[in-house]
């Protein structure tokens, strides 16, 4: 055999390739036997691998069916195509109805309701479709409201929004049941109408009966007595619907309901809720014997520096203390029971402010350079050091420390200022 022909290297690198007569999936080939078998199958190629072969009827027969496979996968490349640009053009013409959630409820303590779902709707029962599939889409899009949302809302304890979409589209379906220039669509599919007509108008009444609204039902018989002229084209259907009139009196009181507020009544109400908080921290701060040391808030209790344990501020916060034991030192006593007490105050205002309740589990490191303070100022205390000023003034300013949220609701600064344990 030519071992430099190509086409004898291109059926040993498929054979191999694919585990063909030559590899060890046969059965029939074995240790023993290969080798020979090898032999046997190249010399066997080696005669039909010439340019005659391809004459022969056996070869065209199979060329055919190759040339059948590759158009049939052509086609049905061609027609995947073609599903992909009328999903994205269905896409694209259906755009303009939006589609909430089955159980959809609009947010906001005030927002109407009926409005709301009434604009939904609409946009469905004015689309025109272009092509039948889009009508169908169009109508179940409708019968959605009925026979899913209405439903759903009702057993989600929400019958006030199931009733706003049931009189929406009991409102709305004349305008669309009847429309002239898509009549074309209407008159094949007039049973299943009927179906939605019979389901809206019974959701309805399910939906103020779930309510247990009075008020609702006798608008409800009302209505519905109304909206019957507009069916008489549908034979009995008028006389179902004066059936469905919802006539007995509803006893007790409305179930009642929750509204979810929306998100600009929650802006609001956070803002609101800001600028009191800050009003009142204002006229508290206004009153209060320590006033706030801006460099103590801006260098020592800077957000930026807040890590666990708040060791950095803890930090800072101890060379501060020798600043202030340093003051006392010299006998400037009421100068550093002043910062002593901002130290503590804006230790307080930042525990809660930047949470340093986040940053650590048992241990929280501020807490004990305000300890140390607390040691030094005492010991000062009773060793009669602190004129009567200042120790006045450290007992209403400490007094203040103790009505703050970080002790009320912490327990932070649990020691005593000014507590002397030896008895007079």
């Amino acid at each position: 055999m030519d071992y430099k022909n190509k086409y004898y290297w291109i059926f040993r690198i498929e054979t191999s390739r694919f585990g063909g007569v030559m590899g060890p999936s046969c059965d029939y080939v074995t240790d023993e036997n290969r080798e020979a078998w090898q032999r046997f199958v190249e010399n066997k190629i080696s005669e039909i691998m010439k340019p005659e072969t391809m004459q022969l009827p056996e070869f065209k027969e199979f060329l055919e069916k190759v040339n059948k496979d590759k158009e049939w996968r052509r086609n049905q490349a061609i027609r995947a195509e073609q599903l992909r640009i009328k999903a994205a053009d269905d896409r694209r013409r259906r755009a303009s109805m939006e589609k909430p959630k089955i159980a959809y409820i609009p947010k906001g303590l005030t927002v109407d309701y009926e409005k709301e779902y009434g604009r939904l709707i609409r946009q469905e029962v004015t689309f025109v479709p272009t092509v039948e599939d889009d009508f169908l889409y169009q109508l179940r899009f409708l019968e959605r409201w009925y026979k899913k949302s209405v439903p759903q809302l009702i057993e989600l304890k929400r019958p006030d929004a199931a009733y706003a979409v049931a009189v929406e589209l009991c409102r709305q379906l004349p305008d669309f049941v009847f429309r002239k220039h898509i009549e074309g669509y209407l008159k094949p599919k007039k049973p299943r109408l009927r179906k939605l007509i019979e389901g809206a108008f019974a959701a309805l009444v399910d939906s103020v009966k779930a309510w247990n609204n009075e008020e609702k039902r006798r608008w409800v018989y009302d209505f519905i007595f109304k909206q019957t002229k507009y069916y008489h084209d549908f034979r009995g259907l008028q006389k179902e619907m004066q059936q469905m009139m919802p006539s007995e009196t509803l006893i007790g009181e409305p179930v009642a309901v929750v509204r979810e507020k929306s998100d600009e009544e929650l802006l609001l109400e956070r803002k609101l809720k800001r600028e009191e908080q800050q009003r009142l921290e204002a006229e508290k701060e206004a009153h209060s014997v320590i006033p706030l040391n801006e460099d103590y808030e801006t260098k020592i209790f800077a957000r930026s520096i807040v890590g666990w344990e708040c060791d950095l501020i803890s930090f800072l916060m101890h060379d501060e203390n020798e600043r202030i034991k340093a003051l006392a030192n010299r006998g400037e006593y009421q100068e550093a029971a002043l910062r002593f007490m901002q130290l503590a105050k804006s230790m307080c205002r930042h525990f809660i402010s930047d949470e340093h309740y986040c940053y650590f589990d048992d241990l929280y490191s501020p807490e004990y350079a305000i300890g140390y303070l607390v040691d030094f100022f005492n010991e000062l205390a009773n060793e009669g050091k602190l004129p009567d000023e200042t120790k006045e003034y450290l007992k209403k300013a400490w007094q203040e420390i103790m009505e703050s949220e970080c002790h009320q609701s912490y327990g932070m600064l649990s020691k005593k200022l000014l507590y002397s344990p030896f008895p007079a």
